[in-house]
């Protein structure tokens, strides 16, 4: 190809790029500011106060009589029961809160452990103002909370956890948020 050919087609190319740009697709656009603000978290806690004291004394019910006073290092059988009523004034501030409650960190310290898997603690008998809940929302801030804590000795245990001794460690009463 000559010299004069390429020049000529290279010029003709030039011209329609430059003319195509005039005529390239454009969309009309827009934009608006969205002004910020504050943002401010809440908080969920369980608390002891005037009203509402935290736990009672332990009491032992063994199925055969009425629960009494539990004293530390009494000697329990199979099918002991040790339980507790806890007291709690709910502090729960949040849009959409919701929290259910439980025991974490549940220990025992000493030889003999949990008497080999036949101690075991729960939490039960959740109650917002006296009415059974399975959890509370922001609605109950300000309400009592009360639960039952209970070591319960399996019933079933045998021979092997005769003499046995242990510690049990503090509970930890766990309020845990959970979105609704």
């Amino acid at each position: 190809m000559k010299k004069t050919t390429k020049g000529a087609i290279a010029s003709g190319v030039g011209v329609v790029l430059l003319l195509g740009g005039a005529g390239t697709l454009a969309f009309w656009t827009d934009s608006e500011p969205i002004a910020g603000g504050p943002i401010n978290s809440g908080h969920l806690k369980i608390v002891t106060d005037a009203t509402n004291t935290g736990c009672g004394s332990w009491q032992l019910d063994s199925g055969e009589s009425a629960p009494t006073t539990y004293t530390a290092g009494d000697p329990l059988v199979p099918g002991d029961v040790l339980s507790r009523n806890c007291a709690f004034t709910v502090q729960a501030v949040g849009n959409h809160l919701r929290a259910t409650v439980g025991i974490t960190a549940v220990s025992f310290s000493g030889t003999d452990g949990d008497f080999g898997g036949k101690l075991d603690a729960s939490v039960s008998a959740l109650k917002i103002n006296g009415t059974p809940v399975s959890s509370f929302t922001e609605d109950d801030n300000g309400a009592s909370l009360t639960a039952d804590v209970t070591v319960t000795f399996d019933p079933g245990a045998l021979n092997g956890t005769e003499d046995l001794a242990t510690f049990l460690d503090s509970l930890t009463l766990t309020a845990t948020q959970v979105h609704a």
